[in-house]
């Protein structure tokens, strides 16, 4: 049975662009970009791939806004003009492919989540110390919260010559914009702390700057709901932030939650099993527990589109969601791993209504070397496990 009368698969709307449905395939770190800065053949298949598979709109894996944001080696990055040309190709790739489909570039910083064997500058708001991590955060001076400002806007100014249709700022799961708007990473004093107003305004400053060059280009943000972690965004304190982050000039809000942090509570106080990345959460098979940060958002409405991630992995109960009106996009990453052509294949009826990821992630911990879905590739999850090399998942986040 077709489903191309299910809202999942109308138009939808962001700024001035027009989505051809309401499925996005959420940011993916595909960390394949060469040594001297070169896109890949495999990773231009990827994104050829995810279009040629019916998903309205692709966020690339995020790309290094600064010169010292590049937390992995293979990592894109665009805080030169000598990148254009090279992160260019993935736009072309994808609008090649498919004219109808968008592409939107993601832009980050890790800030304080930084491994101790990666030369990325390990900055925060505030020097809060992590229980997981080895490296402990410098506290911005109010001249370098400047720079960054600057280069992040300049970065947007860049996306647009290259050709994506938008842009992201990745402000979730613990990362450097992330730790400006959250309470528990964030316990400044001036115009950058303090109140949700005032911890907001990296992002009110930064959209300010770049619309000076792009005009309306699009620009979203991705941001948590949840922390997950004491005194930080929680269910109760999200609305207040979700209200101010929508009158930043941004475009859409995609929403997630989790920051490494969390990953020392207990599955107790969590009420999910901590497992990197702690936005991806296993063991989500019963339909009760996906879609896991609908709650978050079911009782909201915003003057700007959201796009709601987390844990969708039946077509049925997206359809819901989307009829229910809360969320106007459904954003997926780990099933687009495992099956690149879902969208379509949901679309036309095929196969089961839920999607074949059974969000091991083990696809998370193999990315660096390759883009797949490993328990597809190896068949059993003992030779999966074997291949990710993963016997301590603590020791990934010193």
């Amino acid at each position: 049975m077709s489903r191309q009368h299910y809202k999942v698969y109308s138009e939808g709307r962001i700024g001035n662009l027009v989505m051809k449905n309401r499925l996005v395939r959420s940011a993916t770190g595909e960390s394949q970009m060469s040594t001297d800065g070169k896109i890949s053949q495999s990773v231009l298949q990827v994104y050829k791939d995810l279009a040629l598979g019916g998903v309205g709109t692709i966020v690339t894996g995020a790309m290094a806004a600064t010169p010292t944001a590049k937390r992995t080696e293979g990592q894109y990055c665009i805080y030169d003009d000598e990148f254009i040309p090279e992160v260019a190709k993935i736009a072309h790739t994808v609008h090649e492919t498919d004219p109808e489909c968008i592409v939107i570039a993601q832009l980050n910083h890790p800030g304080r989540q930084v491994h101790h064997y990666v030369t990325a500058d390990c900055i925060a708001p505030s020097a809060v110390e992590s229980p997981i991590l080895i490296k402990k955060a410098r506290e911005l001076q109010p001249d370098e919260i400047g720079q960054i400002i600057q280069y992040f806007a300049n970065a947007i100014v860049r996306v647009q010559k290259a050709g994506f249709d938008g842009v992201q700022f990745h402000a979730a799961h613990g990362y450097l914009l992330s730790s400006f708007l959250s309470p528990y990473t964030n316990r400044r004093t001036d115009r950058y702390g303090g109140s949700v107003q005032k911890r907001a305004n990296i992002i009110r400053d930064i959209v300010a700057l770049a619309r000076e060059e792009v005009g309306d280009f699009p620009i979203l943000i991705k941001l948590n709901c949840d922390d997950h972690v004491e005194g930080g965004i929680n269910k109760d304190n999200f609305p207040e932030l979700l209200d101010e982050i929508a009158t930043t000039g941004v475009d859409a809000i995609e929403v997630s939650g989790g920051m490494w942090d969390c990953l020392v509570r207990t599955e107790d106080e969590l009420g999910f099993t901590p497992v990197p990345i702690p936005e991806a959460r296993t063991k989500i098979g019963a339909l009760a527990k996906q879609s896991y940060y609908y709650d978050y958002i079911k009782d909201i409405r915003l003057s700007i589109p959201l796009i709601l991630v987390g844990g969708h992995r039946n077509i049925e109960r997206m359809e819901e969601i989307a009829q229910n009106g809360n969320a106007d996009f459904l954003s997926l990453c780990r099933p687009l791993i495992s099956e690149p052509d879902l969208p379509n294949r949901w679309l036309h009826g095929e196969g089961l209504t839920r999607a074949d990821c059974i969000s091991c992630n083990a696809c998370l911990l193999v990315l660096r070397k390759e883009f797949c879905c490993p328990y597809k590739k190896y068949g059993k999850l003992k030779e999966l496990y074997l291949a990710t090399n993963a016997e301590n998942w603590r020791e990934t986040f010193k």
